[in-house]
């Protein structure tokens, strides 16, 4: 055979040659793909752990959230449809009025537009009053539990001697469904 005719020297070379051609091919393909397995999967543990943590943190912050969302729940509700949500706002708006004495010349509701999680309803009112009762109106409008904001005004005055002014105002309404 082959290795009969090899001296003693060439035998050893052979073997040592053929252990090292063993390691190395052991290595690439068993202990590699091993140790990289290995990796991962700690990656994947120290990640869960991560989560983990996280989620314990927020259950134990489950009793102030729970009240914190309770503070703020009369905000989110919807009345249901979109007319009844335009006309709570309307209703909303005329008692706001007839609080801060302010005269409401025109409603006029505008399309909602669905923003994603929410939608807007926004009313464009025309009214009549003095800088006082206008003031206070949209303070009013402003601190109501329907979340109403004044988004446009535009003041001028409705005669030079009366000091009644007129204000266009575009008032708008975030509603979760």
């Amino acid at each position: 055979m082959f290795l009969s005719n090899l001296s003693k020297k060439e035998k050893i070379g052979l073997m040592v040659a053929a252990v090292i051609f063993f390691l190395a091919f052991s290595d690439r393909l068993i202990l590699n793909p091993i140790n990289r397995r290995i990796q991962q999967v700690n990656q994947e543990i120290k990640t869960s752990e991560k989560q983990l943590k996280m989620g314990l943190y927020n259950l134990s912050q489950k009793e102030t959230i729970i009240s914190e969302y309770g503070k703020y729940s009369q905000y989110f509700k919807s009345l249901g449809s979109e007319e009844e949500d335009t006309a709570a706002i309307l209703s909303e708006i005329e008692t706001v009025a007839k609080k801060s004495n302010m005269t409401l010349l025109n409603l006029k509701p505008l399309p909602s537009k669905d923003k994603g999680f929410y939608k807007e309803y926004s009313i464009e009112v025309e009214t009549e009053g003095t800088i006082e009762s206008l003031i206070n109106f949209i303070y009013r409008l402003n601190t109501s539990t329907q979340l109403l904001r004044v988004e446009k005004l535009r003041l001028s005055l409705k005669d030079k001697d009366s000091g009644l002014i007129k204000a266009p105002l575009l008032i708008t309404k975030i509603s979760f469904p």
